[in-house]
């Protein structure tokens, strides 16, 4: 239920990125070189796993991370935007869940961002347990935010790779 949830709220300006380089994003990080572009410091390995079911694609991305000095194993899982109930404001959104070991949602996650004069604006939400420590809270917005300044020091170059050998 809500409260035994809260949420915590990044706001992020993006300069020289846009909205369609950070779509493709989220389906290129999936490998331990790329993922540790965007935070060198914090990311330590990521895999992505995809599953099929009765039609349905599942994907879901192992990631190793340090989040406020304390290595994290985190399993996300690409959901439906329409099925978690933060509010989208923005047109582009990328939406997730932390998945438990037994591979149950304890946590979820929205990046809503759209276009603004010379980038894109961000808007990310982390729907995390209420009994979430203050530090822990206070580490992720740190890690949130430099995860986004990143963005524009590796993302138009990547992408332009990728789009490049694409056509």
């Amino acid at each position: 239920s809500k409260s035994e949830t809260k949420d915590l709220v990044v706001d992020h300006e993006i300069p020289g990125v846009t909205p369609e380089m950070i779509d493709t994003w989220w389906f290129i990080m999936s490998d331990t070189k790329t993922y540790k572009l965007w935070h060198p410091q914090d990311h330590f390995w990521a895999r992505l796993e995809i599953k099929e079911d009765k039609g349905k694609t599942t994907f879901i991305q192992h990631v190793l991370e340090n989040i406020g000095g304390i290595p994290s194993l985190l399993h996300i899982r690409a959901e439906d935007p329409n099925s978690i109930s933060i509010p989208k404001e923005y047109s582009h959104v990328f939406a997730g869940s932390s998945l438990n070991e037994s591979g149950i949602p304890y946590a979820w996650i929205v990046h809503q961002y759209e276009e603004m004069p010379g980038g894109t604006k961000m808007r990310s939400t982390f729907r995390i347990p209420a009994k979430s420590a203050g530090f822990f809270v206070k580490a992720l917005r740190r890690h949130n935010i430099e995860e986004m300044a990143q963005y524009s020091k590796f993302l138009p170059k990547l992408y332009k790779g990728i789009i490049g050998t694409a056509n």
